[in-house]
């Protein structure tokens, strides 16, 4: 048989490539400002990109065509943020120069903030076909993970530090830096986030139990039954509280959950959707920074009519989309790389707490967010201009840094991606798939260890869970079935030698 990728696949890979080493050499050479001639060639290569993601096959399910893929939703947070603040600019529809927000806008960074977005999703979308490939996927039976009632007791466990986690974050009268960072009100510090955090985890793992029992054509369990009222009401809270990024993270993963792995969609559909994602995502932004914040003043806001012009001034998208280009003057004239540094802190984030420990309570510029508040804002601010994710990756490694990086990103989730073909109604496999597929879409207003405590603490639970029921002699189910069906080498090699012994004797009579 013949493993080797068709060469159409190999020439496309080597395409974009060469397309990333060309945008790579244009990020040094072009000059500031932000040009009519720089601009919409990047625009139109995004719209490329966009629209054959988005209209690509793409089956998890065999049965099952997804349009709410990782790369699009990754894609579509990203035009929002990085590509058409500028397509609205050039067509005069609007003007960065106004910002409620920020006293400077620095927009003669436009042109290389421009070319950076452009490496940014060709290095995400070569790693993904890298690790998606061209083969095609193995026939798989709808309920192909044979789970049995090995995940019955997870719910339980998800049920129960869900229910402790938010009961102890309201006893303690907790506010995350979550949905505290607009009243300004936080209290519990790292462990009141540390909470919240893992509060918005279980409701995602909680939430793709039920999907998986869905997708295997089960009824759902008593404590999913319990868990899913539970997700709701604490989706509701977080959403009047103003924290409308948490809040998208879980319907993010629940509608994408549904839609890949239960039932099919219209990109029809999918646009309405997305459009009163954004409604609501505006909505949210004005009602936090009232006094009445509650439900009814959320649909008051959500209904209200208000003008294009005023919701473009007013909209936080701005303050990022500035952020990225006041990278180019903060680093590396006024200030060095970090060499790996900011990367360094925030993967130590897995551990609880340790940050803190290391680092102390007075330490600053410990992470971009910092870094471009204090020189965007002043060091007494009072509020923070947040991150994205290609600052992230530039402070840190400088221009090499975006497509290194952006390429890991797109091998990981085409990895990730590629898994949930190969067991698609599987507990664990859609746990992954959907919190990737929610971290992912808004991962490009965040820095990029953003996901890596939500993944880990998930990897951590699971182990645990595999842990108990290891105790109890119970394996785990993909494994038992693998060895099952194809067996290990060491298994099959004397089953070889026996035959081959078999037939030399029936030779030898």
């Amino acid at each position: 048989m013949n493993r080797t990728r068709p060469i159409p696949h190999k020439m496309s890979l080597l395409g974009q490539a060469l397309l990333l080493g060309c945008l790579t050499f244009a990020l040094y050479a072009i000059p500031s400002g932000i040009d009519a001639y720089v601009a919409w060639p990047v625009i139109a290569l995004f719209y490329i990109y966009f629209i054959r993601s988005f209209f690509a096959t793409v089956r998890i399910r065999p049965d099952i065509p997804v349009y709410t893929t990782i790369e699009t939703l990754f894609l579509m947070f990203y035009f929002l943020l990085f590509i058409n603040p500028y397509q609205m600019h050039l067509l005069g529809w609007s003007d960065l120069r106004n910002n409620s927000f920020l006293p400077f806008v620095y927009e003669d960074g436009s042109n290389q903030a421009l070319v950076a977005s452009g490496i940014g999703f060709v290095a995400f979308h070569l790693g993904m076909s890298i690790a998606t490939g061209s083969r095609p996927r193995p026939p798989t039976e709808a309920n192909d993970a044979k789970e049995g009632q090995y995940y019955v007791g997870f719910g339980y466990i998800v049920l129960i530090l869900l229910a402790g986690f938010i009961l102890i974050y309201e006893g303690a009268g907790f506010q995350s830096a979550d949905e505290g960072r607009y009243t300004k009100v936080t209290n519990g510090g790292a462990i009141a986030d540390g909470i919240y955090l893992i509060i918005t985890m279980l409701c995602i793992v909680g939430g793709s139990r039920a999907i998986a029992l869905l997708a295997q054509r089960k009824s759902l369990e008593f404590p999913i039954l319990l868990i899913l009222p539970i997700i709701a009401f604490w989706s509701a809270r977080i959403l009047i509280h103003g924290d409308r990024n948490s809040f998208f993270l879980i319907a993010i993963a629940a509608g994408g959950g549904f839609f890949t792995f239960i039932r099919r969609t219209s990109w029809i559909a999918l646009m309405a959707c997305i459009l009163a994602s954004l409604v609501v995502y505006g909505a949210v932004e004005t009602v936090r920074l009232s006094q009445d914040r509650s439900f009814s003043s959320l649909l008051e806001k959500v209904f209200e009519d208000r003008s294009n012009e005023e919701a473009n001034r007013s909209s936080s998208f701005s303050i990022t989309t500035a952020t990225l280009r006041a990278t180019f003057d903060i680093v590396p004239e006024r200030l060095d790389y970090g060499y790996g540094k900011y990367k360094l802190i925030g993967f130590a984030g897995i551990v609880p707490l340790v940050r803190g420990l290391l680092l102390g309570s007075e330490t600053r510029l410990t992470n971009t967010a910092e870094v471009l508040s204090n020189y965007m804002l002043g060091p007494n601010a009072g509020w923070s201009v947040g991150s994205n994710l290609l600052t992230d990756v530039y402070m840190d490694f400088g221009v090499i840094g975006i497509p290194t990086l952006l390429l890991l990103a797109g091998l990981f989730a085409g990895a990730i991606q590629k898994n949930a073909m190969l067991t698609p109604c599987s507990t664990r496999t859609i746990a992954f798939y959907l919190l990737v597929l929610g971290n992912f879409a808004e991962l490009s207003r965040y820095t990029l260890d953003f996901p890596v405590r939500m993944l880990t603490w998930t990897f951590l639970l699971f182990k645990v869970y595999d842990l108990l029921m290891w105790m109890q002699g119970r394996a785990r189910p993909d494994r038992s079935q693998r060895a099952k069906t194809q067996g290990t080498p060491a298994n099959r090699a004397p089953r070889s030698t026996v035959t081959h012994l078999s037939l030399h004797a029936d030779r030898q009579r």
